[in-house]
């Protein structure tokens, strides 16, 4: 535990936030690299003997990067949301959400990285498919379709448990199982006495 109280643990601190952020950050400095190519001079002209722009080309290689990065930040964007809502005494619908949604963060970034990869590398290819630019849309929607797919898998199966979760905090946690067992067996008893001092009562008021 931290000085301040908190529950979470260092590692959530020091392993998993500062490398994360080290990958958003290195994203950001990418692309805005690309755009400083982007006003140098000449960049609009076309690479010799291609359909392609020198700036096309940059955007290509910084694109290529930042999916690099998007790919190897996804486990560690996964393992921040799970740590996020992991707690050692939740109940097990909780640890179900922190697991789905570790998930779907996961793939969300998977995902990112293939839509970064569409727009990026459009300028570079599809000048050279001349009038089959669609089969450049078309496979990535392909590939797209694989992350989205798990994006839904692990919506589907978080919904009961998130109710669960939402419902407890909301209107309060239910009755555990034990407390329900001992209730019922409390009342057991007190109908079993109630009903021997009936007995004992009619037993006394008999004559001899």
């Amino acid at each position: 535990m931290t000085e301040n109280g908190s529950t979470v643990p260092d590692a959530f601190d020091r392993d998993t936030v500062r490398p994360a952020s080290r990958i958003a950050i290195a994203a950001i400095a990418l692309v805005g690299v690309l755009y400083l190519f982007t006003l140098l001079p000449g960049m609009d002209r076309l690479v010799p003997l291609t359909p392609v722009t020198f700036a096309a080309v940059a955007s290509a290689v910084v694109t290529a990067g930042v999916v690099a990065l998007l790919l190897f930040a996804a486990p560690k964007f996964a393992s921040l949301a799970r740590m996020s809502l992991h707690r050692s005494d939740a109940e097990q619908y909780v640890e179900t959400v922190a697991e789905n949604a570790s998930g779907m963060v996961y793939w969300l970034v998977v995902l990112s990285a293939v839509l970064v990869a569409h727009r990026g590398f459009a300028a570079a290819i599809t000048p050279l498919l001349d009038g089959f630019a669609w089969t450049y849309d078309a496979a990535f929607l392909l590939v797209s379709l694989v992350p989205l797919v798990f994006v839904v898998a692990r919506l589907t199966v978080t919904v009961d448990p998130l109710s669960a979760f939402v419902a407890d905090r909301v209107a309060g946690e239910e009755p555990s199982t034990d407390a329900t067992a001992e209730s019922d067996s409390a009342g057991g008893d007190a109908a079993a006495e109630s009903g021997s001092a009936g007995g004992d009562a009619d037993d006394n008021s008999v004559e001899p």
